[in-house]
């Protein structure tokens, strides 16, 4: 409740604007044009947060808060000035010609004339100007979330990238707050005790897992009655025989893949019930990198930090972000190095470093050390020691037990996902009497030894002590999805980085380069001097028949090539930003606009190249050009093969299917265009035409070159040389590219369903 004032006591009075306002000593008071200030300026001179003014004792002091257009005390221009007792001021804000507010200090009213408790907007954010002010946390944005007191307290989000979360739920619009409330803003937690929002301290926190337990649907138990707590400052290595449960109880602690029955809890707070809020307190590193080994390890951290930090975050900050989590992995002189240049550790390392760039206070890594020798798992094992002692929960899945000693616990899981030790690496060998690891996984082939730990003063000792009972079941399998903030910014951020990545990829490049080259050459080795003139051919089609199936199945190879490898390569990187927010539909639109436009581009110049010093088109549709004409038809069929490409590597396992599939989609384009002979009145072929880009796309450049197919005695309506016609074929190569462009989405979203599922 708010304090009523004693008569006597000074209050401060604001007039203007054909408004009064009265403020209490204890309130500070902010002034601007922004709807959440305490005293509502709206005037263009003014700034967001213009003024600031506090009581220190001895009256009011005023404090411009870095405004634009000044503050003016008296005709006076004043960075900070006070306002004595019974003395009035007059304050422009936003110049000398600003708006005037008259500023005093005068005794409360008595009782039955006081005032109702005035309004108080508390802004939380990275901004000095705001009241509680949060530097540290990198997914705070500027001005984040505001707090209206008064009679009714209310939580408002100011529009910011990551969200604000009461109890654990992310709010919308105005919601009320009640004392003891857990209001959520980036990765700080505060607690609203009525008059302000004290910081939640996490000293002494805990990731606790209790009776986890994970069955798939045919009934096989992956996880069983797991349990165990990391505090943080604490680093514990999870191992245990192939198909033990390492990566489903990774999934279950992270909350990506809940587990079936069980609780996890950080902080006394409920994992998967707050999911939402929570999950920006986790950060995972998968088994395979998830970075572009094309760019710089400044470029790659900087676009990550585009796509995973606020928005108003500037590139100072980010600058200084990429360098502070460089040097908390000991890679700071690595910063302008091409990542495919860095060793494998450095490599790990700097996965490592991307997760951090958000703080997180829990960090899970999946076999961070597979592939590596034995020195360089000892150094990342003693990274993760470092990261751990900043004050972090660090929890590694690893086959290697060459570094456990840096472990402060290690769990070990018997097949069938059953805990058979819980403890520091010291004891492990001595529990199980034998002298070296290797003894260790000959023993888990006996069952009996989950129950002797079970029984054991290790478990006492280390396990504290749960109910026998386990917690209802909460859906099991499927990963919460995270909010997908600004799409148009990551579509652009993707935009950029993709194009960072193909003008940095050598081989890349000469395939971009070299494609239409190589192809317009052996172009140009097809006898005869006709070109694309009908006239010239003296109306014998098989010469301009032959330079089209090359320029439409040269068109095809190249969209395919540039693209069948693309998300099967990038899967990887793509399930963990997927995981952080990354938007599926500004995903792939950034490789279609880029890869798109780059065959676009191919399929250009490799018509123009294809056809020079011959003669082309001798009339157009609809185009001013003939070979521009054609040009275009081409370029539609290369952007939509691109665009089948993608949907193929989407759905592909792995990049080994992809050569496969690009020969026979190639191969399709070639046989089925309808150059090398009529499809039209042939049940099933030219139904399978109407679904095969090289098929439309000949049948545009046929309709401007004004050719019929081979070897038929029906006309072919596709080919009608006629402006309609060739709009039609050019529309019914958008509409192929338009359902292709939605079974690469499906594919994209079924590949991460399945990557969930298969681990």
């Amino acid at each position: 409740m708010t304090r009523t004032p004693d008569v006597g006591e000074r209050v401060l009075h604001i007039v203007g604007e054909g408004r009064a306002w009265s403020f209490r000593p204890a309130q500070p008071v902010v002034v601007g044009r922004d709807p959440s200030c305490d005293v509502h300026v709206p005037d263009a001179l003014v700034s967001g947060m213009h003024l600031g003014i506090r009581c220190d004792g001895n009256g009011w002091l005023l404090r411009d808060l870095g405004s634009r257009n000044g503050t003016w005390v008296d005709g006076v221009p004043e960075q900070r000035a006070r306002v004595a007792p019974d003395r009035e001021v007059s304050v422009r804000v936003g110049g000398q010609d600003g708006p005037e507010l008259r500023l005093s200090c005068a005794p409360a009213a008595p009782a039955d004339e006081q005032l109702p408790a005035a309004r108080r907007v508390i802004v939380v954010g990275r901004d000095p100007a705001c009241d509680v002010v949060v530097a540290t946390d990198p997914l705070m944005s500027r001005r984040h979330a505001a707090v209206e007191t008064g009679a009714e307290a209310a939580l408002t989000d100011l529009g910011s990238f990551n969200g604000t979360y009461l109890n654990g739920h992310r709010v919308s619009g105005r919601t009320p707050l009640a004392v003891g409330d857990s209001v959520g803003v980036g990765g700080t937690s505060f607690r609203w005790d009525g008059r302000t929002l004290s910081p939640v301290g996490v000293q002494q926190a805990a990731l606790v897992a209790r009776h986890l337990a994970v069955t798939t649907a045919k009934g096989t138990r992956l996880l069983d009655d797991v349990t165990l707590t990391v505090r943080t400052g604490e680093l514990v290595a999870v191992i245990g025989p192939s198909g033990a449960g390492k990566s489903t109880l990774l999934g279950a602690l992270t909350g990506l893949r809940p587990a079936g029955a069980g609780r996890v809890t950080w902080n006394g707070r409920d994992l998967y019930e707050e999911y939402e809020q929570l999950r920006f307190s986790v950060g995972l590193v998968p088994q395979d990198d998830i970075l572009h080994r094309q760019l710089t390890v400044r470029r790659a951290l900087d676009f990550a930090a585009r796509l995973r930090l606020p928005p108003d975050t500037s590139a100072a900050e980010r600058d200084q972000r990429v360098r502070d989590v460089l040097a908390e992995v000991r890679l700071t002189p690595q910063i302008d190095q091409r990542i495919d240049s860095l060793s494998g550790g450095q490599r790990k390392r700097i996965s490592i470093a991307l997760e951090l760039l958000t703080a997180p206070q829990m960090l899970f890594l999946d076999e961070p050390t597979s592939g590596l020798d034995a020195g360089l798992d000892r150094q990342v094992m003693e990274g993760l020691r470092v990261l751990a002692d900043a004050g972090r929960v660090v929890l590694v899945v690893t086959h290697s037990v060459l570094a456990l000693d840096q472990c402060d616990r290690v769990l070990l899981l018997a097949p069938g996902g059953k805990v058979a030790f819980y403890g520091p690496p010291e004891r492990l060998l001595p529990f199980f009497g034998v002298p070296d690891f290797p003894g260790v996984f000959a023993a888990l082939d006996d069952p009996a030894w989950v129950t002797r730990f079970a029984e054991s003063s290790v478990r006492r000792a280390y396990v504290e002590p749960t109910s026998t009972g386990t917690p209802a079941p909460v859906p099991a399998g499927h990963a919460p999805v995270p909010a997908r903030p600004a799409p148009l910014r990551q579509l652009v951020t993707l935009i950029r980085r993709n194009l960072a990545v193909v003008a940095a990829d050598r081989l890349f490049l000469v395939l971009l380069l070299g494609m239409p080259l190589l192809l317009a050459a052996m172009a140009h080795a097809f006898p005869g001097e006709a070109g694309l003139s009908m006239e010239r051919a003296g109306g014998n089609p098989h010469e301009p028949t032959q330079r089209m199936i090359v320029l439409v199945v040269g068109a095809a190879l190249m969209g395919t090539a540039l693209a069948v490898r693309e998300l099967v390569a990038e899967r990887p990187i793509y399930r963990r930003e997927h995981a952080v927010g990354l938007s599926p539909a500004a995903y792939l639109a950034s490789k279609v606009v880029v890869l798109g436009g780059c065959v676009a581009l191919q399929s250009l110049a490799f018509t123009l190249l294809a056809l020079a010093g011959l003669p082309g088109p001798d009339d157009t549709r609809l185009l001013p050009w003939g070979r521009l004409e054609v040009a275009v038809a081409v370029a539609g069929v290369g952007v939509a093969m691109c665009i089948a490409a993608l949907a193929v590597s989407a759905l592909a396992r792995s990049a080994d299917q992809t050569m496969p599939a690009l020969v026979a989609l190639v191969m399709c384009q070639l046989v089925f265009c309808g150059g090398l002979f009529p499809l039209s009145g042939r049940v099933g072929l030219e139904q399978l035409g109407w679904v095969l880009p090289a098929r439309t796309g000949y049948a545009a450049t046929a309709s401007t070159v004004g050719v019929q197919p081979l070897g038929g005695e029906q006309t072919e309506p596709l080919f009608e040389p006629t402006t309609g016609q060739w709009l039609v074929d050019i529309g019914l190569l958008a509409a192929q590219s338009a359902a292709f462009l939605a079974l690469a989405a499906w594919a994209l979203s079924r590949s991460v369903a399945r990557g969930e599922a298969g681990r």
